[in-house]
Order: C-alpha cells, then structure tokens, then sequence
C-alpha cells in the first residue's frame, strides 16, 4: 500500500522542481596537500591601556615593513575527495580545524590564507575561478545566526529567494519558494514573526539557527558547508535536517560538508564520508564504513555502546583513547604520529590515485584556455547561484526589503520626523517671529547657522544603522545573493522618505514660526539648500562608515568632520579670523556653501530699517540724519537703513552670484562622495574575526605562555591549536584522574512544582500558553533531565522554576519542602544559561573568584579562593585558567566557554539545587560526556540537578535519573524515572502504542520522533503531541506523581538556618559588593584601551581643533565673539560622549541583567554607582587634556592679568572645573538615559534631542533678552546655561575691547562752533567765539549711555569719529547675558546640582523601569 505523501514531501517536490527549471551545475571537490595558515600578534597577549601606547612603536616598525605578525598553521597537507552527490563528515575536537577547512573550501578566507602549493579542483573548476566567477555556486554556514531583527521569518526567506528569480515577466516565485522552505524546517508556526535579536523579541534560538539553515539552502548552491548547523536543535530535528540534506545530494546531486560536535549513530549512516582531524592535521579520510575498522587496526580499542562518530572523536583526545591490548608500543601518540601512519596506509594511497583520476576527468582550465573552450562557457551558463539577477534588480529586491523594515518597526522613522518637528517647534518660537529691522540681522545669521547645523548632523546617525547591518549584507555577498553597493544604493533611496519628510516638518516650521524672507522663492531656495545639504553631510557620514573596518574606528573622523564643518561655517570664525594651516577646510565644506547661499537668499536685495542710530537719544534733540550712522556693520552714514548685501559683503564676504554656484557645488560633492562611498562599501570589507586564539595577561600572571608539546613535535610547525595554550598531553592510556568535589554542600530539601502554567501576552487583548499544568520535583542526589522537541519551552520552564521569568504570568505552585521560595532563593541556586554570558576582558580564574567572592555565604576569603582551585581542577581549566574570555570568535572556544558558565555557578556553591539549561549545546562529544559526568559526579555528592539537554547520545541518556518530557505545545508527556537502560520510559510509551526502538537505537531520539511524528494509537485523530499529553494526563503515573506532590506539601520539613543572614537576599554586604564590583569594573577599562583611547583622542581632537580654530584670538569685538563660540563648540564633547558611555552602559546592563542580578550577584545600585565612579575617575584625566590643549591655544590665560579680584589662577581653575562638570554632567545624562532605555539606538536619538533643547536655550544662540517670555525658565533650568555663563565668566568677565576697521562706526565729526556771537548779559554789543568739541566730547554721552568707545577721541572737524559699540565685556554679559562677574563660582555650583540630579534619576529610572514588580514571581 502506497504512503500517502506529507506536506513536507510536496514542499519539498514543489522546491526541488522550481530549482531544477534550470540544468543545475555538478560540483565535485577535490583537494590534495591542502594547508591555510593564519597570522596573530607577536606578543600573544592582552592588551591594555598601557602596553597599547608602549607597542604604538613597533606597530609602526611593522608596518612599515609590511610585517603581519607570527605565522600559524591551521591545516596541514589535507587531502580529500567527494564526488557531486555526496555527503562528508567533518569530525574533530573544537579548534582541531573543522570550521577552518570548511571556511577555505567555500572561499570565505577572510583572515585566513591557503598555500598556494594546495592543489584543489572543483570538478573541473581552478580555486580562484571557483570564488569569483562562481562565488555562489558554494555557500558556508557558520555557526552564528546574523538576521536583521526587524523582518520576519518569512519576509527574510523570501527576500533570499527573490534573489533566485532572474528573469522579468514570469510569475513571482519567491514566496512560493520561502512558504515551501519553512515548511520543510517546520517554521510555519514562526513564518508571520519577527526574527529579533537581545532587543526585538523574535524567535526562539532553535526556530533562528532553522531560519539561517533555510536561508543558506534557499539559494541553491550546488557546494554546501555546514559548520554544526545542528547546534540549538533537539536531535530529532537535526536529524531530519541531514535526512533532508541526503535526499537533496541523492536527487539533485548537491556536494555537502558538514561538521558535527555530537552526531548519533543515525545521522553518521546518512553520510558517504568522513575525515578525522587532530589538531589541524589530517588523520583519516575515506568511506564511513571503513573508518572505524581502520582505527582498530592502527591498535585502539573500540568502547562498548560508542557510536562510530564518538570513537573517531576520542581518538584525538588522549584521556579518553584506548589502546588494544599488544598494540601499546605501535599504536600512534602524537598528531604527527597519526598523520605517518595515514600517509603510509593503503587508503591514502587510494585516495592520491583517485584524485589523479579525478584531475584526469575534470582538468582545470587555465587562463589561455578560457576564452576558446566550450566547456567553460557551458559552465558559466550553468551558474544558478552567483548573482542571478542584474545589479538593477539587485538594488530592486533590496529596496523592497529595506521598505519591509521600515514597515515592520516605522518607530525609528516615525521618531526622527516626530523630533524634527518638535525641535522646530522649540527653536521657533525661541525666534519667534523675527523683527524686520536692523536689530534681527545678528539673529537671522545665527538662526541659519544652527537650522544647517543640525540638518547636517542629523545623518551622522546612519553610521550606526549601517554598522548595525553590515555583517548581514557581507554574508549574503558571501551567499552571492547580491553586491554590497546594491544595498548601499537601496539603503540610500530607502532613506529618502524619511530625508524629506523631517526636512519638510523641521524646515517649514522654522521657517514660517521665525518669519524669514516671506516669499515663495525664498523659502522653496531656503528648502531645496537645506535638502540637498541633508544628502550631502549624508553621503559624508555613509563614506566614513564605509571606508573603515570598525565602528570604532569611523567614531573619531566623524567627530572630527562635526566639528571642522561646525567651525568653518563662516560663520563663528570669518573668513578674515580664518587660521591659515586649518581654513583650506572651508573649500571641502558643504556646510560652508549652504550658509553662504541661504544668507544671500535671506538679505541679498533687502532693507532693514535700522533699530538705533549712532548717535541718537537724549542728548543728541537736534541730530540730523546725515550725520547718523545706524549701528549695525554694512550701515552707510546718513541711511537710516542697512543694505543685506552691503552686510553681507562686509562682515562675511559675500557675493550674491554665488548662491546658484554653491548649489553646482553641493551637487558635484554628492556625486563625487556618493560615488567613493559605494566603492568602499564594495570593495572594503569589515574586519574578520581571527578565530579563537587565546589570549593571557602580560608577563607576571601565574601561568606559562605557550603549550608543552610532544617530544616528537619539537622543530615542526607552529599550530595554531597551541597558540598561547597550556597543556601537557597525556600519556596513551591515561584516563582522566577522579577528582573529588570537595565542599559540594550535602542538601536534604526537595523542590517541587505542581500545575505550574505560564501566559505571555502575543497581541492587544491576545496570550499565548507557554507551559500547561506541569508538575514534578527535583530529589538531592539525583541528575533530572528536562526534554523536548525545539520550542516546547524547556528554557522558559527552567526561567519560572529559578523565579527569572518576569514578561509574563506563572501560576501554580513552586515549593522548597512545602514552603514558598524566599527573597534569598536565586542566590541559593545554581543556574548555567543556555548563553555563554561573560565579562570579555577577565580571565577565567578572575570570574570564578569573582562569582565566589560575591556569592558564597559565610565562608573566608581564602576558603573561596581555595574552592575555586578545586572546580578548576574538577572542570579541567588549568590549561586556560589565566586566559582571558574575549568574545565569540576572538578568545575562548565554544568548549571553554561553556565550561566557565558551568565553573561560574558551581563556584557559587548552590545550596538548594543547580539548573543547567543545555549545558552540552555546541561541545564535542567527549566534552558533553565529560560534562554530564561532572554533573553525576555532584549528584553522586548529594547535589540536585535539572538540566535540559537536546541531542544526548544513548550513552549520555543513561546518566540521568529522572525525565521530565515535554511537546510542542509545553504539555507534560512524560515525569519519572528513566530506568535502568532507559527500560522504565520505553516500557511506558511502548505499553500506549509506540513501535518499540529498533535493536541499538538511542532511546533519546526514539523517544521524541515517538512523541513528536511517531506513530500513535490507530483510534486517535489527535497529532502525536497531543495524543501522548493526553495519554498523560490519563496515566496511573501521573496520578501518582499528584499523590507524591500531595505528601511533599503537607509533610515538608524547612530545614531552619542558623541565623537570620541565610534568608538575606545577598550573600554580601552592600559595600563590600561595591568595592568588589568597582575594582572589577576599573580592571575592565584597564584592559578595554580601544574604548579609554577612543574617548581620549574624540574629547582631545575636538579640543584641539577648537583650540586651534582660535588660536591667540584677537580681544576684539569679533575675537569676543568668537571666543564665545569656542566655548559654545566645546558643548559638542556630548556628542561624541554619549555615544560611548550608553553602549557601554548597556553592554554592562546586559551582562548584568542576563546573569549576575538573576543569580543575586550584587544589588543593582552597586552595578549603577560603580560604573559612575569609574567613569568620573578615567573623566577627570581626560578633562585634564581637554583643558590645557583647549584653554592655553585660545590665548583664554591672559585674559587675567592685572585683574586682582579675580586673576589668572582663579579663572584657570574655574574654567577647569566648568569643563570637568559639564563631562561629568555628559557622563551621568548619558547613564540615567542607557539604565533605562531598552535600545541603543534609541537612547542616543532621546539623549540627542534632549541635548539640542538644552543647547537652543544655553543663551548663546538666543540671548536671553531676546527670549520670549515663555521660555526664560527654560534658559535658568537648561545645565548648559551654567556652564556656558561659569567658563564665559572666567574667561572673558572684564576684559577691555578693541575693534576691527570692519566693526568700527564712521559717525560724521561735530561741525565748528556757530561764529561770533553776543556774550549773554553784554550790553556794549561785546561777543564770545565757541570752540570746536572734539569726538571724545561729541560721543561721550552716547558712549556712556551705549558701552561703546570713540577710537579717536581728539579728532575734530574735517575728519569721521571712529566709534567702537563695546569696550568692555561687563556691559554685555550684564546687559545681553544677564550675568553678575561677582560670584562666577555659583555656576559650578548650579551645574553639580544637575549632576546629582542625574545620578538620582538614574537610581529612580532604573527601578521604576526595570526592578519595579519583576521579581518573576508566581502571579
């Protein structure tokens, strides 16, 4: 009788006939000698902030001799061959070379580098041709699942596929094909979710390794690598995974590779081939049938119930090979040894011959041969997976998903436009409709400068965006789905919408609430500058995103490029103050063009009326017009107005032809920057990883540098595998010493849980049941599994049990001998995450000693210490003990890791139990056999386990006492004893109707395809999950387990504690926790110099260039202004500071929050409050720098001298600590902001809003008499306003002014006296002749009432008198800023009151939002 074809058959039917439209290209491998070798740092250890500095110099000697530091090799003489069709097993220990010989196959050897001695033929194919011409014909997974958070689970599929479609006209596939996919990798149920990531909510981790499998395998490439693509999925799925990648090679002859760390017996038998390496050699390659006879052969005993794949694997590791009984002199030691007697054996011998027949049938073509030959044009035409559709297309299908993103979260856009507007609102009405007269010229130009200087500095944040993207895109260049200036273009246009839309909002608000030049003209040449200075600066910020290679390293241009186009404007240092090394920066200055011509937009052709005459008032009655002068520069004597053109031709040198010529130039700029920015983000690639090489402190740490190796591997190569590792091999037959575990708390309470159900809410008004009525107990002594297919909720489970699930609602009951959990039961606990979460720069005795200096209760610091050597020792870690974390990819390998999560807990001395939550995922099996050991070994002492654990061999399975199965839906199929050779669970299922295992099978995997696809009652309609939940519920066993639940409430025993202390939330005082923690977090900067010398060189390069935009100023009415500008610039130390401090606030927020508050490390004020010590203590240096590269340049020294109230010291040290406040202000606004604000994004765009709103009303760019009433509180709240007035104040506060020939007033002289007249009170007719007044005497009153000075006070008739409108700074900040010189230290008072406040909110924010009422408790 025929099988009645699944769903997943067609799926797969409808996929593989859409693929095969096309004659697909047959790609068979073959390799002979090859090697890939790597370069790492000479010094092989960490950095810090001082040996950093100290090796600046030799870095520089190594480059400039084009040295890449030590060689290392990875892959030694390999050889291999797999025909089209097949399928190879990669099998070896992590960091034995499996990911790297995968990596040099497909092509992706960023950083690593193959021979070229290393001959390899991609059946016909030269290596080179393979990964340029036919770069997508192979594809390489690697073990990280990279996803724009923002799409879908379907969106990211069919955006894969659509890459695959080429030609136009014919129906669209691609959803077809993405639909057809998930159901394949059973991801129908995730297809309409978000992917996410740690800040969207999305997928769980098993669906997201599924989706990046399906990814890969969408676009069709004939030669896959997959680098343990099973890690995260439960063993039923993995095997369904390489059962679907068989029937894939058998029916469209697809060349697989994979690695696997923990492959069953059942997923070996589906492969052709397997290779064996040990330590970057290869020790065996051929049939998987042959393998395991061969190793006996070679003298090594094959273990009872070992699958093939375990044996293979032990071979390399020699505390677990074992050595047949009269082999012990010739079985092989070394890898060496190994890799002589594969080459002598008869296998290899047939392998070489087989690739000479191989190169014989498929020769590769050389480059003479490629234009005449046929062949490889076929070939060519063959392609289906290198970049199918056209560039146009590409840009097309990207665009379209860029869209998709923007639909899916438009919060981001929605914010920008919504902040563009509100900012408009403020900065309106701040200049609320300007007057029309001579009085608002001065406003008008600072109210151009600061609208362009905030449209260009709105895109700076796209360098984050693109950064937070890049990895996608260069992976699917990797793919060959489309090129990387593809999606630079698509990101372009994508952006163009929200371009407009805040111009329009911000722009148009502006403009007509400050009352500019009300013409339709104006304000359509007003927005079409502003606009295309918008795409400009952006093409600017895209460019330096796109030619650096971190994002650390765009930080410090970028801050450089704000600050320069701030500068050189023309406006806050005209052209004439221009210093000569720095003003060619004007010609590069989009910002510059823009101002020019939007100035001559608003005055060219205009009047102003003047608002005050020189003289006038009082004492000038009888005045006339033609001997005033109006105040303002441009004026002419006798108008009683000022031109716009003659203003701006004699304060900025403007021309109005020039207006249209700066809009050709702006243009030509976007053009030109566009067009370097897509070279770079074709051509410059991110920096790679280079691989888990481990790293150790400098000199002086307690261990030895480099690995003792076999006698006989003295002279050989270096081996990457030894870089910087410690370790002593074993002996042949050496087996793994029994390490007691000393000081394992002997425990007597039993946890417990009855009708536990836990709901999130999914939707308005909509929940989703995550786990339904479970109920169990964990006894001491005994090692409990917990089980289930991907997503049947076994990680929640253990979250509600360990009391850390808080976003949604648990009910039932959790008991600890009857009693509800206390305050103090996370620290009671031990709890190894699923993630491997660890401080990146300690090493790995530092976060064992840190976890039990913290954790431990009631013990001395040296018996803490003294445990942490013991679980060294009984995890292992010698080898590595003083090595440094790192991150994934750059430090400890995925074993180490793990180990250390395990290490961490277990140092913590749970006293109640320890929760594992798949402590094995991504280990080698000999590493998860070892670990599981472990885990019985603390049993054994009397120690309560609950572990998940997702592909346990039979021989693993056997370890556990008791199982606790789940299904799909978090339902309880299964609680009790596993029995001896699990006999007890399969006795349960096969008594309710499942087909027994077959003889030798892994009960572990029988068991969930029975629960999960299996075949069920022949009565029941029910799917299997379902069926078997309800077989449960129905079970005498499970009426048993209730009874066992009833007795354990009712007669719980609470062992009572010695002292009130055992029931305190933390194991430590307050202080001492924030004693330990801050150490721990100055120790982190210590080692952290990319980010201490980032923030050094970002607040020292706007010093510096501010200090010597306006070196030595003049102390004229400009130079008075200018100065205040420079201290106005200094306020853009926020932007570059915020952007530091919050990602660093919320990386330690994570680490924090994922693990160390959970297990009730610390209290979380102590994580708060150390991190602002330590960033005051590394400001205060830095504001050291700032002050003296900044305040000595600018001539702002002088400015006291013969001041004696206040002098030089005084206004020294007051401006210092005016700066020091304003960055410790920075600091803590940045912080409250980071402790509360779930995103990073998001967080920096408030901070930034916040800052400009501050920065409008500081009183530089509207003065304070010029604000309208509203908004005067604002100025007295706004923290800027205090810093601004206390470094303006000590800097400027009683200085005597000059002025420029361009500032200076030509008021026309006093004519002579009237002649002679009658003396009053003469009567003989005698008469008196006046005198001619002088200038001095003629302006004096007008002088005095104005603040001004007359230049040439003698002068007299015949000659203009020089009139200056300020000559001392007191009448402007009395008169202008309204500030009092006689208290200038009250400002730094005012500013501190801001910095507590900051420090406060920060403690408030946080609690409210994120310790407020998410305890994870029982609801």
């Amino acid at each position: 009788m025929a099988t009645k074809p699944t769903k997943r058959d067609a799926a797969f039917r409808d996929w593989l006939g859409s693929r095969q439209a096309r004659p697909p290209l047959r790609i068979g491998l073959a390799f002979l000698n090859l090697s890939v070798h790597g370069f790492i740092a000479s010094h092989g250890f960490q950095h810090t902030v001082y040996s950093y500095l100290a090796s600046l110099p030799r870095y520089i000697v190594d480059q400039l001799r084009r040295k890449r530091g030590n060689r290392v090799e990875i892959l030694d003489r390999f050889d291999g061959l797999v025909h089209h069709g097949e399928m190879l097993l990669v099998l070896g220990r992590p960091g034995s070379g499996c990911t790297t010989l995968l990596k040099a196959i497909a092509g992706d050897t960023h950083g690593i580098y193959v021979d070229p001695k290393s001959r390899i033929n991609y059946q016909g194919i030269p290596y080179t041709e393979m990964h340029t011409h036919f770069k997508g014909e192979s594809v390489y997974l690697a073990e990280l699942d990279e996803h724009l958070a923002e799409l879908t689970v379907g969106n990211t599929l069919t955006f894969a596929a659509s890459t695959r479609e080429p030609v136009w006209g014919k129906p669209v596939q691609s959803p077809k094909t993405s639909a057809d996919i998930s159901v394949l990798f059973n991801l129908e149920g995730a297809y309409d979710t978000f992917v996410g990531n740690a800040q969207v909510r999305g997928i769980s981790g098993g669906e997201k390794r599924r989706t990046s499998i399906a990814e890969a395998l969408v676009g069709g490439a004939p030669l896959q690598c997959w680098d343990n693509s099973t890690r995260g999925l439960d063993s039923s799925t993995a095997l369904e995974l390489i059962g679907l990648l068989r029937r894939l090679a058998d029916e469209s002859h697809s060349t697989v590779l994979m690695t696997m760390y923990q492959a069953s017996e059942n997923m070996y038998q589906k492969f052709d081939k397997v290779t064996v390496l040990y330590e970057g050699r290869q020790i065996y390659f051929g049939p998987i049938e042959l393998a395991g006879q061969y190793f006996q052969d070679l003298g090594f005993e094959r273990p009872a119930h070992a699958t093939t794949p375990d044996f293979l694997t032990s071979l390399t590791n020699p505390a677990e090979r074992v050595i047949r009984h009269g082999f012990e002199g010739q079985a092989p030691r070394s890898p060496d040894d190994f890799v002589k007697a594969w080459k002598k054996s008869s296998l290899s011998n047939q392998l070489v011959s087989e690739f000479d027949s191989f190169e014989a049938a498929y020769p590769t073509v050389g480059e003479n041969e490629k234009k005449s030959k046929a062949g490889w044009r076929s070939k060519l035409a063959q392609r289906t997976s290198t970049y199918v559709i056209s560039l146009h297309l590409q840009v097309l299908r990207c665009l379209q998903r860029a869209f998709q993103r923007i639909k899916n979260q438009p919060g981001t856009v929605i914010g920008n436009v919504v902040a563009s507007a509100i900012l408009a609102i403020v900065i309106g009405s701040a200049f609320f409709n300007l007057p029309q007269d001579s009085s608002s010229v001065d406003r008008r130009a600072v109210l151009i400068f600061f609208s362009l200087l905030y449209t260009a500095l709105s895109p700076s944040f796209e360098i984050l965006l693109m950064w937070k993207q890049r990895p996608i895109v260069e992976k699917h260049n990797r793919y060959a789905l489309y090129h990387p200036v593809s999606d630079s273009i698509a990101s372009m246009i994508s952006d163009l919408p929200n371009k407009f839309l805040s111009a329009v909002f911000f722009q148009t608000v502006l403009y007509f609430l400050t009352d500019l030049r009300r013409t339709a003209a104006a304000f359509f040449i007003w927005f079409l500058f502003t606009l295309i200075l918008l795409l400009n600066m952006s093409m600017w910020f895209r460019l330096v995103g796109s030619i650096s290679r971190t994002l650390e390293q765009s930080t410090v241009p970028t801050t450089i490029l704000i600050l320069l186009a701030g500068i050189y404007v023309g406006f806050v240092v005209p052209v004439p103050y221009e210093v000569g090394w720095l003003k060619w920066f004007r010609f590069v200055d989009p910002i510059a063009y823009a101002y020019e011509s939007l100035m001559i937009n608003e005055f060219s052709h205009r009047r102003f009326p003047c608002s005050q005459l020189v003289p006038s008032g009082p004492s000038y009655p009888d005045v006339r017009l033609q001997d005033q002068i109006c105040s303002t520069v441009g004026s002419v004597a006798g108008q009683d107005y000022v031109e716009g053109d003659n203003y701006l031709l004699e304060k900025y040198g403007y021309v109005p032809g020039h207006k249209w010529r700066n809009l050709g130039i702006l243009i030509a700029m976007i053009f030109i920057v566009c067009g370097l920015h897509l070279l770079c983000a074709q051509y410059v690639p991110a920096e790679s990883s280079k691989g888990d090489i481990v790293l150790f402190r400098r000199p002086g740490s307690r261990r030895t540098k480099t690995r003792k190796q076999d006698s006989e591997e003295n002279g050989s190569p270096r081996f990457a595998q030894y870089v910087g590792e410690q370790h002593v091999t074993k002996e042949k037959g050496d087996t793994t010493p029994e390490v007691a575990a000393p000081g394992i708390l002997k425990q007597s309470s039993v946890f417990h849980w009855n009708n536990l159900n836990y709901e999130v809410k999914i939707g308005k008004g909509k929940t989703k049941t995550i786990l339904q009525d479970i109920q169990g107990w964990v006894v001491p002594g005994t090692l409990t599994a917990l089980m289930g297919v991907t997503g049947a909720g076994k990680t929640t489970l253990l979250d509600v049990l360990a009391n850390r699930a808080n976003f949604g609602v648990a009910r039932g009951e959790i008991c600890i001998d009857g009693q509800e959990r206390d305050e103090s039961f996370q620290r009671k606990i031990g709890y190894a995450q699923q993630e491997d979460i660890h401080l990146p720069t300690a090493t790995v005795r530092e976060a064992l000693e840190f976890s039990a200096l913290m954790r431990q209760h009631a013990a001395s610091r040296e018996d803490k210490l003294s445990y942490v050597d013991n679980v060294i020792d009984i995890l292992d870690m010698k080898s590595y003990a003083e090595a440094i974390v790192g991150v994934p990819g750059d430090g400890l390998n995925i074993e180490q890791r793990k180990r250390l999560t395990i290490g961490i807990e277990l140092v913590a001395k749970p006293e109640l139990l320890l929760f594992l939550d798949e402590p094995t995922s991504g280990l080698d099996s000999q590493t998860a056999w070892s670990i599981c050991t472990l885990l019985r070994k603390l049993s054994a002492n009397g120690q309560a386990v609950l572990c998940t654990i997702h592909q346990p061999s039979s021989q693993l399975f056997m370890l556990f006492d008791r199982l606790l199965l789940l299904n799909n839906k978090g339902q309880c199929v299964y609680f009790g004893d596993i029995g001896k050779d699990a006999s007890t669970v399969v006795s349960y299922f096969e008594d309710r109707g499942a087909q027994p295992p077959a003889p030798g099978a892994n009960p572990a995997e029988w068991m969930l395809q029975t629960t999960s696809g299996g075949t069920t009652d022949a009565s029941s309609d029910l799917p299997p999950s379902e069926f078997w939940a309800r077989e449960w519920t129905a079970s005498k066993e499970r009426d048993d387990v209730a009874g066992r639940l009833v007795e354990l409430k009712t007669k719980g025993t609470p062992e009572k504690t010695s002292s009130a202390s055992g029931y305190k939330a933390y194991a430590t005082p307050w202080l001492f926790q924030m004693v330990t923690v801050t150490r721990r977090i100055f120790q982190e900067y210590w080692r952290r110099p990319v980010y201490i010398y980032s923030k050094f060189a970002l607040c020292i390069g706007i010093a510096l260039f501010d200090g010597l935009s306006f070196q030595d100023t003049r102390l004229d009415l400009q130079g008075f202004s200018n100065l205040l500008f420079s201290m106005f610039l200094l306020t853009q130390i926020f932007g570059t500071m915020d952007q530091q401090v919050i990602p660093r606030l919320m990386a330690g927020r994570a680490l924090f929050e994922g693990r160390e508050r959970r297990s009730k490390t610390y209290h979380w004020t102590v994580f708060l409050a150390s991190n602002v010590v330590v960033e005051f203590t590394w400001q205060l240096l830095v504001t050291a720098f700032i002050f003296a590269i900044w305040y000595y340049p600018t001539g702002l020294q002088r400015t006291g001298e013969g001041d004696a109230a206040f002098g030089v010291a005084s206004r020294g040290a007051l401006s210092f600590v005016m700066i020091l406040f304003f960055c410790l202000w920075t600091i803590t606004f940045s912080q409250a902001l980071a402790s509360v604000i779930e995103l990073e994004e998001s967080a920096v765009q408030v901070a930034t809003l916040l800052f400009y709103f501050s920065l409008v009303f500081c009183g530089v760019l509207v003065f304070p008499k010029d604000l309208p009433a509203f908004w005067i509180f604002v100025w007295r709240a706004s923290p800027l306003t205090y810093f601004v007035n206390g470094l303006s104040l000590a800097g400027l506060w009683n200085v005597d002014l000059s002025c420029s020939s361009a500032q200076i007033l030509r008021v026309p002289g006093p004519g002579p006296g009237p002649g002679p007249v009658p003396a009053p009170g003469s009567s003989s007719g005698a008469t008196t002749t006046t005198t001619t007044t002088t200038c001095g005497e003629y302006l004096r009153a007008f002088a005095d009432q104005n603040f001004g000075a007359v230049v040439n006070p003698t002068a007299t008739t015949g000659s203009s008198c020089e009139y200056c409108p300020l000559a001392n700074t007191n009448a402007f900040f009395r008169e202008t800023l309204q500030l009092e010189g006689e208290h200038p230290w009250y400002h730094a008072g005012y500013l501190s009151v801001f910095i507590v406040f900051n420090v406060l909110a920060m403690f408030g924010l946080y609690w409210f939002a994120r310790v407020r009422g998410k305890n994870g408790g029982l609801s």
